[in-house]
C-alpha cells in the first residue's frame, strides 16, 4: 500500500521537530517526539513547521542540523504496527556531516550510541540495534549533500 506524504509538523510547546507515523489500516497519522532517554514532560501538539523550529540532527539527536541531505529513495520503517514514512530530507550536525558525506555509517551509529547517555548495557544494545536498522536505511537510500535553492543532480 502506498502511504502518501505527511505534512511536517513540530510541537508547539517544545519547537522540536515531530514524526509522523501512519496507521495502515485507516491511514490515520500520529505525531510524536523523537525518542530520547531523557523522554518529555508533555505531549506533543503538532502545528505546521515555522521560524520557531530548533533545528536537530536527524542521525544523532542533537541541536544543530547544519548540513542537508536528501536520499534517492523516500526511507519507510514499520514499528509497533505502524508505517512511519521518515521522508527524504535529513538534516546533519556539523559532527555527523562528515559521515554521512563519506557512507561511514558505523561511525555515525557510534556516535549516535555515545551521545544518547544510555548506560545501561541492555538498552545500550537495544538502542544500537535500532540505530543501526535507522542509519542503514539511510546509507541504501543514498544521501546526497543538497544546498539552498539547489536541487542535488
Amino acid at each position: 500500500m502506498l502511504v502518501p506524504p505527511q505534512p511536517e509538523r513540530m510541537c508547539e510547546i517544545c519547537f522540536n521537530p515531530l514524526n509522523a507515523f501512519v496507521n495502515l489500516d485507516d491511514l490515520s497519522v500520529e505525531y510524536i517526539h523523537q525518542e530520547r532517554v531523557e523522554g518529555w514532560n508533555h505531549d506533543p501538539v503538532p502545528v505546521p513547521k515555522d521560524e520557531r523550529l530548533v533545528p536537530q540532527c536527524d542521525f544523532c539527536g542533537q541541536p544543530g542540523g547544519t548540513a542537508h541531505f536528501r536520499t534517492r529513495k523516500t526511507v519507510v520503517m514499520r514499528a509497533y504496527g505502524l508505517t512511519r514514512d521518515m521522508g527524504d530530507d535529513w538534516a546533519a550536525c556539523e559532527r555527523c556531516a562528515p559521515h554521512v558525506r563519506s557512507g561511514a555509517v558505523h561511525l555515525l551509529i557510534d556516535r549516535a550510541v555515545d551521545v544518547s547517555h544510555v548506560t545501561n548495557r541492555p538498552e545500550r544494545r537495544d538502542f544500537r540495534r535500532a540505530v543501526k536498522a535507522l542509519h542503514m536505511k539511510v546509507m541504501e537510500a543514498e544521501p546526497r549533500e543538497i544546498t539552498p535553492g539547489k536541487e542535488p543532480r
